[in-house]
């Protein structure tokens, strides 16, 4: 489990309070081409199974906003193959879990990090 010190992006969401509508929404356009690339790399390694239900996980994502703060929610989509999920990316006591998830999220942190701290330049 990867931990991260979120004093910077605390700091940068006490920073955009500030900006204009313009900048909110480069911010929030920056956040999902982060999700976008999060999403598309999930997707490449469940599709690299040779379990055929892996194959077949669909994975997704959601966008909040609430005032200044910009999310994006990834995860599988519940029911069918997205079922099979936990067992893909945790295993089971009988093994599996050889596909990443939150590894991929942790790959993208810093460039998401660059693409928002850009789309928020001059604040």
């Amino acid at each position: 489990m990867a931990l991260i010190d979120v004093s910077q992006v605390n700091a940068l969401a006490q920073k955009l309070a500030a900006a204009p509508l313009k900048k909110h929404a480069l911010v929030a356009a920056a956040v999902k081409k982060g999700a976008q690339n999060i999403k598309e790399a999930i997707q490449e390694d469940v599709r690299s199974s040779s379990n055929p239900g892996f194959r077949r996980i669909p994975i997704h994502y959601d966008m909040k906003s609430e005032g200044v703060r910009i999310e994006a929610d990834i995860g599988p989509e519940e029911g069918g193959a997205g079922s099979l999920a936990n067992i893909a990316f945790f295993g089971t006591s009988r093994g599996g879990g050889g596909h990443e998830f939150y590894g991929h999220g942790a790959d993208e942190l810093d460039p998401t990090a660059q693409y928002v701290a850009k789309a928020a330049e001059g604040l």
